[in-house]
């Protein structure tokens, strides 16, 4: 039997764990895993609030690539005569402001999205 093999936990679970040592160390409590995970939410919740008003800054780089800062993940946007390429999207809350920030680049349409991974601040679409 392979002992680290049968230890291994989750990407989910260890946030899950890392959040409810952080409440454990503040409360002197444990949580339960509903509690936990809840606690989890409000702090995605917490970061979409803070997406939702921070201002999208804008870094050009060479041969049409920019970089917008700002809504979670940096977002990666290359301009071209046949459109804008999006590398990840940002957080929804900051849709707005993302888009009037790409339309400064070029008026050109978003023609391609790429999301490198699954995290809610590169991918969050509702």
């Amino acid at each position: 039997m392979n002992l680290t093999h049968d230890r291994i936990l989750s990407w989910r679970n260890f946030c899950l764990c890392c959040v409810g040592a952080t409440a454990f160390a503040a409360s002197g409590d444990w949580l339960t895993p509903r509690q936990a995970f809840a606690e989890a939410r409000n702090t995605v919740d917490l970061i979409r609030d803070s997406a939702a008003k921070t201002p999208i800054k804008v870094y050009k780089l060479l041969g049409g690539v920019s970089i917008l800062e700002g809504s979670g993940g940096n977002i990666a946007i290359l301009t071209g005569s046949d459109g804008k390429v999006f590398v990840d999207a940002g957080i929804t809350a900051s849709t707005p402001r993302i888009l009037e920030a790409a339309n400064g680049l070029s008026r050109d349409p978003v023609t391609q999205l790429i999301n490198t991974h699954w995290h809610f601040d590169h991918t969050d679409r509702q």
